[in-house]
């Protein structure tokens, strides 16, 4: 009798013991910031804007080339971490990877897109205008990749990690506001490496992010596949170069 009590008390330890370590894998909002500060830190690690093509390529090519091995590269992690814990998720893998669903917000976005950069380009260059300092089918690469990738981090993980513990509205802020500090390293970078601080590309750099982090999660609230929002970031980068310029 003595050994059977024995044996249940140290069986359930055990089980007590698995618990704990499930509970202490369990995700929280503190743990889901510092992925998201991490991937943020490891791409200003990265980025080009240190000049890493030049000294691997030396040409036109090989900038676009980095910046497309670069950003795979950079995305692995979280590829594991929604694979990881993808039982966490508010929208688990397969649905998060699922066909595009193309709905009244994805539609309505798409058009407004198309208004504004038709506005845009009327505005900026007096009538019909396309950028021919760009190689198209490179361009079209660039930023196929950027989309996906800025999504499926920020969206794919991020708020969707976030949402699933919290209320949208502060997943949303929290993702979005950690979505523009990404685009802060290359400014600051270029800064020290030339001296010069494009103080105007910073603050339109924050309205865009601010606008599009916040429409992105409605999109993938919506749509419920990470799809809608990389068709929509895509779109809008994609035709922001071809017809307002840039790069």
């Amino acid at each position: 009798m003595l050994c059977m009590k024995n044996y249940q008390s140290q069986n359930k330890k055990g089980r007590n013991r698995g618990n704990k370590n499930i509970v202490d894998k369990k995700l929280n909002a503190k743990k889901i910031i510092l992925t998201l500060i991490s991937f943020i830190v490891f791409w200003a690690m990265i980025t080009d804007a240190w000049g890493y093509s030049n000294f691997i390529f030396n040409n036109n090519i090989g900038t676009y080339i980095y910046g497309y091995i670069s950003r795979f590269i950079w995305i692995f992690p979280a590829m594991f971490l929604i694979i990881r814990y993808n039982n966490q998720l508010k929208f688990k893998k397969n649905e998060l990877f699922s066909q595009p669903i193309f709905n009244k917000s994805l539609v309505l976005t798409i058009t407004i897109i198309l208004v504004y950069i038709f506005v845009m380009m009327i505005v900026n260059h007096k009538g019909f205008w396309i950028n021919s300092e760009i190689i198209l089918w490179l361009i079209v690469i660039k930023y196929i990749i950027v989309g996906m990738v800025e999504e499926i981090v920020f969206r794919g993980w991020g708020y969707n990690s976030l949402v699933n513990i919290m209320s949208h509205k502060k997943a949303t802020i929290i993702t979005t506001l950690l979505f523009i500090l990404l685009h802060f390293p290359s400014y600051f970078i270029k800064f020290l490496r030339f001296g010069t601080f494009d103080f105007v590309g910073i603050i339109v750099q924050i309205i865009s992010a601010l606008i599009w982090g916040i429409v992105f999660c409605i999109l993938l609230k919506k749509g419920k596949t990470i799809w809608n929002p990389i068709i929509v970031h895509t779109i809008y980068d994609l035709m922001s170069v071809l017809f307002i310029g840039g790069v």
